[in-house]
């Protein structure tokens, strides 16, 4: 046969693309140098410099691993590909080199993220608790097989994006060729060895990856049952060791079947590989599970539910949970009330949600000043150990005046918060709002504060440079502001290099020109704690709620850091991950902005980290530091729902679900919600002691069966389950939410001041264990529609059948206790502060002017005795 031959083959002319992608990688090359510098010189200010080396070394090393496979493999493709086309061509067909270094840099670039798991190969650090299948430490699942996943599938998407590219090069170089047959024909024998090494790599990737995949049943979910079960430990598993070696032979056939040009029996080979690998990784698996194991379900599935139950239980911290019988006593003294004097002078009653709004409104003296949450923490004050609902005063320039959000304002002059605000859980002044211990600025009251200034907190987004020739704003001090200039070691210390890298960094050209700016100056950064923190030590994942506190005369950040896994065996999913501890605590100096990370809990995870990144982790905890340090909630909430269903230790139990646990609701606001953890001062071993707890009620049930605390002082980090009797109704929080709303005398009382123009807000239902009885205590709220004060109107006890409110929490005891006449509030209206009265003059100038263009005179008249009223003139 007569072949014509194919035209003169001409390479595309690539030098505009090639300038065009050098000018692209210079500029992103630059950019990337300049933060990782500048990022690094921040890592060195704070400390971490050798810290900031380890993560580029093992990112840098897992870049250029991703990045040499691709290349490698794209490469010889086009090597091979200019061979075969050479011998039968007589010149290459040349795939522009650029286009492997693409797909290279593309493919490592996308990868890039997932350096972490490299760093985890190589350091990890055993659990000391294996696998029953496989007999695998944990940490072969949590650490290395995510690395060796990424590996192979990186090799294999590598192998097959060569072999397309080959296949669309040839198909390319060969167009003329008009059938499939006439291409087999001439297409050179080189060509078929090269499809038949990429064949065999492509199978024999992918039952490597199948088989090393079958360890992840481990960490299977379905049903109830977690990790794998009878059928993937049975039938599953052996299928894909199966699986795995047909892959490997059917590479062999078909890489051997290429090479002598039979394309219709490979098809025929890869078809019987698929059909088997279905029938035996799909459907045998499925009719054994449906035919065999369902109907015997609980034998076939006992040992496993076995493992599931305790993994479980290891994996969220729970399997050294103290249990105890709370041998429940109805009768309850106002003795037994007075001998709890350190719970009871504890007991909070001022929520964190309306207490917020009175911090606001009272102490954050200036607009630019905000209070963004309010913590409950633990002081000694005059020797005695005292909750106190606490709260930062920041600092935010978007509060500024708009004309006032200048550079200079925002970078040099407004720099930080001042101070906290703090008052007791249980104190209210006789105007039904909060006894302040720490209050004002500059900070006065019972905690001595050295250093109120805050450079670092929640809402510190942006930049700013200290020790400049402007002066820092400090503090208002009524008519008058005070100036200050920093004299602390916080921040990066600048040079005219500095500046210039700092000013590209962030697009600001103000840094260089800026005459305030010296030698001497600081820059600060990363100013968010959750955000530098987690700049700092990014494998952990930070409580979005830090709490602050004042240590030895300066105030403190204190965040919760926690280990979280998805592959840990056997253990049940909440979200994406099935392992979860809080192992260490992080403290931030608000003034210097110092980051300490102190280990609180011993923890697989931190000591791979630990490895990775030796003496970036502190054990010895200060005293004063652990004095206040505390169980945090999202993790003790995490920690309730497993264990409300997984504390029935018993597979038969635990299959049937006839002790399943639910968190109780409440009542707040008139709205129904989950109840939250609280923090309580209980006698635990005969002494007090700070505990985060909950209740628990039988599922779909109201009544109380047990609760859970978790102890934060001495021994903390100690779980305590204290059950009740079954056969013995105990009142749970909607059950004595019910009783509230159907009290006769309380519900007139609620709808009276709901109908004088003001809203009844019924806060957090307390649940307090004393003396082998129970207590229950919900504070009441009283907010006018014109004042955003919300007021302490009433404490409700309630104790069995018993329900009392008095004006505050010991009122309410003692006439739930001794018989006291109750006293009745008065139903006029409370007195105003100067804010209220301010707000009710504005309301009421409003409505009467309003009423002036109107000509409505009654109205008129009826809103000036109202100002009147207001502003203490009666009338004659």
């Amino acid at each position: 046969m007569q072949y014509t031959p194919p035209p003169p083959y001409r390479p595309p002319e690539l030098k505009a693309l090639y300038f065009i992608a050098g000018v692209i990688a210079l500029a992103i090359i630059v950019s990337l140098a300049v933060y990782y510098y500048t990022e690094y010189i921040w890592f060195e200010a704070v400390g971490y410099g050798n810290v900031f080396v380890t993560y580029i070394k093992y990112s840098i090393g897992f870049f250029l691993l991703i990045f040499t496979i691709f290349i490698v493999f794209l490469t010889a493709t086009n090597i091979a590909v200019r061979r075969v086309t050479m011998e039968f061509l007589g010149e290459p067909f040349k795939i522009p080199h650029i286009l492997n270094l693409i797909i290279s840099l593309f493919a490592a670039l996308s990868l890039h993220s997932l350096w972490k798991t490299m760093l985890f190969y190589f350091n990890a650090s055993d659990f000391g608790i294996k696998d029953p299948l496989f007999g695998m430490d944990a940490a072969f699942y949590t650490f290395k097989l995510p690395f060796l996943k990424i590996l192979l599938g990186a090799m294999l998407a590598a192998v097959v994006i060569s072999t397309a590219i080959a296949i669309l090069a040839y198909i390319y170089a060969f167009r003329w060729v008009k059938s499939f047959d006439e291409f087999k024909e001439i297409f050179p024998g080189s060509g078929f060895v090269h499809f038949s090494v990429m064949a065999l790599l492509i199978f024999s990737l992918a039952a490597a990856l199948v088989y090393v995949s079958r360890y992840e049943l481990v960490h299977s979910q379905h049903g109830l049952l977690s990790g794998a079960g009878y059928v993937e430990a049975n039938i599953l598993s052996p299928s894909l060791i199966l699986v795995s070696a047909l892959a490997l032979v059917t590479g062999l056939v078909s890489a051997y079947l290429i090479a002598k040009k039979n394309f219709e029996m490979m098809a025929y080979v890869i078809a019987i590989f698929v059909v088997i690998s279905i029938l035996a990784t799909v459907i045998v698996p499925f009719a054994v599970q449906k035919l065999q194991v369902e109907p015997s379900e609980l034998s076939y599935e006992s040992k496993y539910l076995s493992y599931s139950i305790n993994y479980t239980l290891h994996a969220y911290g729970l399997q050294n949970v103290k249990y105890q019988y709370f041998e429940y006593n109805p009768s309850l003294s106002y003795k037994d009330v007075a001998e709890a004097k350190a719970t009871i002078d504890n007991v909070r009653v001022w929520d964190h949600r309306p207490i917020r709004d009175v911090f606001r409104q009272l102490q954050q003296i200036r607009t630019y000043y905000f209070i963004n949450d309010v913590d409950v923490d633990r002081y000694w004050i005059n020797g005695s150990y005292v909750q106190l609902m606490i709260a930062a005063r920041e600092l935010s320039t978007d509060l500024l005046p708009s004309r006032a959000q200048t550079w200079l304002n925002k970078h040099l002059i407004y720099t930080h918060g001042y101070g906290v605000v703090a008052s007791p859980v249980n104190t209210v002044s006789k105007e039904g709002l909060p006894d302040f211990v720490v209050y004002d600025i500059p900070p006065k009251g019972e905690i001595e504060i050295e250093r109120p200034e805050i450079y670092y907190g929640e809402m510190t987004d942006d930049y700013v440079v200290v020790n400049t020739l402007q002066e820092e704003f400090d503090y208002p001090m009524g008519d008058v502001n005070y100036f200050t200039k920093y004299a602390g070691d916080g921040g990066v210390k600048l040079d005219y290099m500095r500046k210039l890298l700092y000013s590209f960094r962030f697009g600001d050209i103000n840094l260089i020109l800026s005459n305030y700016i010296t030698d001497e100056s600081r820059l600060m950064m990363h100013r968010d704690i959750v955000e530098r923190v987690s700049t700092i030590m990014p494998f952990l994942v930070y409580d979005d709620d830090p709490y602050v506190a004042v240590i030895d005369g300066q105030i403190y950040w204190i965040i919760d850091a926690y280990s979280l896994l998805d592959g840990f065996p056997y253990s049940a999913e909440i979200g994406k991950y099935n392992y979860m501890r809080n192992p260490v605590k992080v403290f931030v100096n608000a003034y210097n902005g110092s980051v300490r990370f102190y280990i609180v809990q011993e923890d697989a995870y931190v000591r791979t980290l630990e490895n990775a990144v030796p003496g970036f982790f502190q054990r010895d905890v200060p005293e004063e530091f652990r004095k206040h340090i505390r169980y945090p909630r999202d993790y003790f909430n995490v920690q309730a729902y497993i264990y409300s269903t997984y504390h029935m230790k018993d597979v038969t139990a635990f299959y049937n679900r006839e002790d399943v646990w639910a968190i109780p609701s409440e009542k707040f606001e008139g709205d129904v919600i989950k109840m939250e953890p609280y923090y309580a001062t209980l006698a635990i071993d005969d002494r007090p002691e700070f505990v985060l707890m909950i209740p628990f009620t039988p599922k779909d049930r109201d009544n109380m069966i047990a609760w859970m605390a978790a102890r934060c002082d001495e021994s903390y980090g100690e779980l305590i389950i204290y059950e009740f009797p079954k056969g013995e109704l105990i009142y749970g929080p909607m059950q004595v939410e019910a009783r509230i709303d159907q009290d006769s005398e309380l519900s007139k009382l609620f709808t009276l001041w709901d109908q004088a123009g003001s809203r009844v807000i019924r806060g957090n239902l307390l649940v307090i264990p004393i003396n082998n009885s129970v207590l229950y205590i919900e504070p009441v709220y009283l907010r006018g529609e014109s004042a955003k004060i919300p007021e302490l109107r009433g404490v409700i006890a309630v104790h069995n059948d018993e329900l009392k409110m008095g004006s505050n929490l010991y009122e309410a005891l003692e006439m739930l206790f001794t018989g006291k006449a109750e006293v009745t509030p008065k139903e006029e209206k409370p007195t105003e502060t100067a804010e209220q009265k301010l707000e009710l003059l504005k309301e009421y100038y409003s409505k009467l002017s309003e009423a002036v263009k109107e000509g409505d005179w009654a109205t008129f008249g009826e809103m000036l005795k109202k100002i009147g009223e207001v502003l203490g003139y009666k009338e004659q």
